[in-house]
C-alpha cells in the first residue's frame, strides 16, 4: 500500500511537471508564475517561515517567481535591511523551480492561527506601525547599529524620524540607523500602596525637621513651621517615590526593528 502511494506520489510530481513545462513552453513573454495553488502569486514572510524557501535570507519580505525565458524562473526576493526595503534575485532552472512547486504542495495550507504566531516576531516589517503607535512622552531606550544607546523622551515621529529630548538637546534619530528600541507601554498602578508610601516619607519629612529644631533650637513658632514644611517636602518626595517605583516595576517592552536582532531577543 505504501509502494502504490509513493509511486503515485512520484506520478503526479512528473504529471505537474509536464503541465508545468507546457506553460512555460506556450510562453511568450516574462510572466509571474505561482509557487503553488494555495500560496499564488507572492510569497509573504509568514509563508516563507511555514515553508521554508528562502531560510537564508533572515530579513525576508515577500517574493514573486518571474518565467524570464523558456528554461529559466528568476525570484525577486524583497527583503529589509534597517528599515530600507532591497531587492535580491535567484535564477532557477525549471526542474529546480517544480521541485521547490511540489514540495510546498506536500505541506498543508497555511492557517490564520499560525500566521498570527508568526506575525508576532516579525517586528521588522512593521517599524513605522511600532514607532507611529509610542505614545508620545515615553521614556525610550534606542539602540542604534553602532550598538549606541540613546535614552530620552519620545516628542513623536515624523519623516521617518524619531526625535528624542535627551538632558543635552533634542536628537533625530533616522529608522534606518536602529535596531532595538525599549519602552514601558502602561506603567503599573498599586493605589493600595500609595498611601502607606506617602505617609511613610511624609513621616520621614517630619522627623527629619524635628531632628533639626532639636540642633538649632528655633523659637516655637519656627518649629512648627518647620515641621510643615518636612511633612509637605515629605508629600512631594512621596510622590515621587510611588511614580518611580511603579515605573521600575513595570516591565519593558522591547521591540526589534532587524530580524537578527529578534533572534537575539528571542534567544535570551
Amino acid at each position: 500500500m505504501k509502494m502504490k502511494f509513493s509511486s503515485l506520489l512520484v506520478f503526479n510530481k512528473y504529471i505537474f511537471v509536464c503541465l508545468f513545462l507546457s506553460i512555460c513552453l506556450d510562453a511568450q513573454s516574462e510572466q509571474v508564475i505561482p509557487l503553488s495553488n494555495h500560496i499564488g502569486y507572492d510569497l509573504d514572510a509568514e509563508e516563507n517561515l511555514y515553508y521554508q524557501i528562502f531560510t537564508d535570507i533572515p530579513s525576508f519580505e515577500s517574493a514573486k517567481f518571474f518565467m524570464v525565458s523558456k528554461d529559466r524562473i528568476e525570484a525577486r526576493i524583497s527583503f529589509v535591511e534597517f528599515s530600507e526595503k532591497k531587492v535580491s534575485q535567484r535564477a532557477y532552472s525549471l526542474k529546480e523551480f517544480s521541485d521547490m512547486q511540489f514540495k510546498t504542495m506536500q505541506i498543508p495550507p497555511i492557517t490564520e492561527s499560525i500566521r498570527e504566531s508568526f506575525r508576532k516576531n516579525l517586528t521588522y516589517l512593521r517599524t513605522r506601525d511600532i514607532l507611529r503607535d509610542i505614545p508620545k512622552g515615553q521614556y525610550v531606550v534606542i539602540e542604534d547599529k553602532n550598538f549606541k544607546k540613546i535614552k530620552g523622551t519620545l516628542l513623536g515621529f515624523s519623516r521617518d524620524r524619531l526625535f528624542i529630548q535627551t538632558p543635552i538637546s533634542v536628537k533625530q534619530i533616522p529608522i534606518t540607523r536602529m535596531v532595538k528600541i525599549s519602552y514601558r507601554e502602561a506603567i503599573a498602578q498599586k493605589p493600595e500602596l500609595k498611601g502607606y508610601v506617602y505617609g511613610a516619607a511624609a513621616f520621614l519629612g517630619f522627623i527629619l525637621m524635628e531632628s533639626w529644631n532639636r540642633q538649632t533650637r528655633p523659637d516655637w513658632q519656627y518649629k512648627w513651621n518647620n515641621r510643615f514644611s518636612g511633612l509637605i517636602l515629605g508629600l512631594i518626595g512621596g510622590a515621587e517615590l510611588y511614580d518611580t517605583a511603579m515605573i521600575l516595576i513595570t516591565p519593558k517592552t522591547n521591540f526589534s526593528l532587524t530580524s537578527s536582532e529578534q533572534e537575539r531577543i528571542l534567544d535570551k
